[in-house]
């Protein structure tokens, strides 16, 4: 039996253990389950949102995910934007003037339709949102400089109605169609509360298109960091899918998108150029640094 002088010696001697494994030979991590970017097994729509805020190692799990979680996660996100800039400014604008039958009856000036002209005793203005109504029937057709820049207006003037969207700065009359088109002679006020149940049902509407809206907006934006995300993925030689690329881009959008919505629901306190600038800079950080993740972890060194 050989004798050591100290424990140092022997182990050295001896050689590791039988169960011992070298890290060169053990098997990569399973996409997905590395320490780096491992995510719960059943990640719910709130865990994706805080890891996407908070962890943007984790990203490149998250996009491993099953394609339904993802959907979810899309429609949440699609909530949250239509709730801060649609939802909460609608309901605080109807709130504000007490509902509509008090808005039609006490707010709003009286007008009629004769001989397909409206006649109003005093101009009138409504916001909700994005979204503007102006009656003046001072001219044939209200002057585009009296829109105040909402993303939609419609404007009713003596004889035309218009329909303009703004965006950019810039105005484009969509529709220009004349008042008898849309309104019967003898409308009135008393016309419109009796079709209140109709408001409600188009702002509902109108609530539902917008969130498809942001959420195909923010799915298009993913193809455009994907550019960029897929060439560092493909030069790294990783094994992610165009499609794991393509969700990893969604997910690195978030605090950008939240940023940017957020500033606008409180009335663009900071430019919302520079808002812009700082989300599109956070997204393509936050891609890079859950790739870079990845690479670490499959043992590779960063591009």
């Amino acid at each position: 039996m050989k004798t050591y002088l100290d424990d140092e010696t022997r182990k050295k001697d001896e050689g590791p253990p039988s169960s011992y494994t070298p890290r060169s030979e053990m098997p990569d991590d399973e996409p997905g389950q590395g320490p780096e970017y491992d995510v719960p097994e059943k990640c719910s729509v709130i865990e994706q949102l805080r890891i996407s805020i908070m962890s943007p190692k984790q990203l490149v799990g998250l996009s491993m995910m099953k394609v339904s979680r993802f959907v979810r996660y899309t429609i949440l996100l699609g909530l949250l934007v239509t709730i801060m800039t649609y939802i909460v400014p609608a309901a605080a604008t109807i709130a504000g003037f007490g509902g509509f039958k008090k808005l039609f009856r006490e707010k709003m000036p009286d007008f009629y339709v004769k001989n397909g002209e409206m006649t109003a005793a005093e101009p009138f203005s409504l916001t909700i949102g994005d979204y503007e109504i102006i009656i003046d029937t001072s001219e044939d057709a209200v002057p585009t400089d009296k829109y105040i820049g909402k993303f939609l207006t419609i404007a009713i003037g003596k004889r035309r109605v218009q329909v303009a969207v703004s965006q950019n700065g810039l105005t484009d009359v969509a529709i220009d169609q004349r008042v008898s088109d849309y309104f019967e002679d003898g409308f009135n006020r008393e016309m419109l509360v009796k079709a209140i149940p109709g408001f409600y049902i188009a702002i509902g509407l109108i609530g539902l298109f917008s969130l498809i809206g942001v959420i195909l907006k923010y799915l298009a934006a993913s193809l455009l960091y994907m550019i960029l995300a897929w060439s560092l993925v493909k030069s790294s030689g990783l094994d992610l899918t165009k499609g794991n690329c393509y969700r990893l881009c969604f997910y690195a959008q978030t605090v950008g998108i939240l940023l940017v919505n957020i500033n606008k629901a409180l009335g663009y306190l900071l430019p919302s150029l520079l808002v812009s600038v700082v989300g599109i800079f956070l997204s393509l950080r936050y891609i890079a640094k859950s790739v870079e993740k990845y690479i670490f972890s499959k043992g590779q060194a960063p591009v």
